[in-house]
């Protein structure tokens, strides 16, 4: 099982993210997504978001996150934890750590058309 828990600052800075990443953000809680990945790697994955802006204590659950926010403040965030293990600070994950995660290639298509 990939157990990954974002935990951001708002849904207003999430829209802040670098494009490629929050649309893989995206991708990743689509269920086809996910149902596609169990299929191919017979491994299930469990996606969480937290914001700040609607509770502090999914924050408050991990001493590593405690530690960063203390230290830096909600310029930490947003933050992500893979099985409780922090892999991101600042920004969402890019295109090779999700590689990493899922553990499969994830190519991304660039248009120069807007």
């Amino acid at each position: 099982m990939i157990k990954l828990v974002f935990l951001l600052d708002s849904r207003e800075s999430l829209k802040q993210s670098d494009e490629v990443e929050l649309e893989l953000f995206n991708i990743i809680f689509d269920k086809e997504f996910q149902e596609s990945h169990l299929f191919v790697k017979e491994e299930q994955i469990v996606l969480d978001a937290f914001y700040l802006e609607d509770s502090l204590e999914p924050f408050l659950k991990n001493d590593e996150v405690i530690r960063l926010l203390k230290k830096d403040g909600s310029k930490a965030l947003p933050i992500t934890l893979q099985d409780e293990e922090i892999i991101s600070t600042k920004k969402l994950p890019s295109v090779d750590a999700f590689s990493k995660i899922f553990d499969m290639g994830i190519a991304v298509q660039y248009s120069d058309e807007e």
